[in-house]
C-alpha cells in the first residue's frame, strides 16, 4: 500500500475481491489498483478498477457495476519519517446518479507519517474532490494505519468512503493481516463492515499484494 509514499521503483499492484451479504442476499465485489513509475522518481501512473455485482437492484436493472480511475501522481514533499503527494486524473462509474455522467475528474491530496525510526509503525491519510459531467461533485476520504513487526507480516486498519451505488455514500472500517514472501508479494485476508446504514453488510476481503504487474 503505497499512499502518500513512492511504490517501489519496480511498482506495485493489489487485487482484492469482496464476498457479503446485503439484505439478505450475497453481493460480490473486485478491485484492483496499480501504481507504474514513470522516468521521474517523483512521478507515477496510477489507475485503479472496481467491479460489484449487487442483489438488490431494481428490476430490469444491470447488477454490475463498474468504475475506474486513471492518474498522475506526484511526490509533494518528503521526509524521513513523512511523505505528502497529490494525484489528479480522470474517473468513469457505469452507474452515474440521477442528473449526472458517467465520467468526470478526481483531485486527491495524500499525507503519511511513521512513528518509529524503520518506518513499521505509520498512519496515511486520503481525501479526494470528485466532478462529473452534469454539475455533480462528491468528496471521498480514506485513512489507514498500519504496524509491520518484520518483513513477513502487516497489520492495517482502514476507515473509508465508497459509492456502492450512484449517489449513495457509505463509511465502511476494514482490518487486515497482510503475509509477504521473500519477493515482496503479499497475501492479504480482512474482514470488512459498514459503519453507517441499518445493517453491517459484513464482507471477507482476500487480496494479492505483487511488486510490478505480474
Amino acid at each position: 500500500m503505497a499512499g502518500a509514499w513512492m511504490a517501489p521503483p519496480e511498482g506495485q499492484s493489489i487485487w482484492s475481491q469482496a464476498v457479503g451479504e446485503r439484505g439478505g442476499e450475497n453481493f460480490y465485489e473486485s478491485s484492483l489498483y496499480w501504481e507504474a513509475p514513470t522516468d521521474n522518481s517523483r512521478m507515477a501512473w496510477t489507475g485503479s478498477t472496481w467491479v460489484g455485482q449487487h442483489a438488490d437492484n431494481a428490476p430490469g436493472e444491470d447488477k454490475w457495476r463498474g468504475e475506474a480511475s486513471f492518474a498522475l501522481k506526484t511526490e509533494l514533499a518528503k521526509t524521513d519519517h513523512a511523505s505528502a503527494a497529490a494525484q489528479v486524473g480522470a474517473i468513469w462509474r457505469s452507474d452515474p446518479a440521477d442528473g449526472c455522467g458517467e465520467g468526470g475528474i478526481e483531485a486527491r491530496a495524500m499525507a503519511g507519517r511513521s512513528f518509529d525510526r524503520d518506518g513499521r509503525t505509520f498512519a496515511n491519510a486520503e481525501i479526494a474532490a470528485r466532478a462529473h459531467a452534469g454539475g455533480c461533485a462528491s468528496t471521498r476520504i480514506d485513512l489507514s494505519a498500519g504496524f509491520r513487526p518484520d518483513n513477513d507480516w502487516l497489520a492495517i486498519g482502514q476507515v473509508f468512503s465508497s459509492e456502492p451505488r450512484g449517489g449513495d455514500m457509505a463509511v465502511h472500517a476494514q482490518v487486515s493481516l497482510v503475509r509477504f514472501d521473500r519477493g515482496g508479494r503479499g497475501l492479504q485476508i480482512g474482514l470488512r463492515t459498514r459503519l453507517d446504514g441499518d445493517e453491517p453488510e459484513t464482507a471477507l476481503v482476500i487480496g494479492l499484494w505483487g511488486r510490478g504487474f505480474a
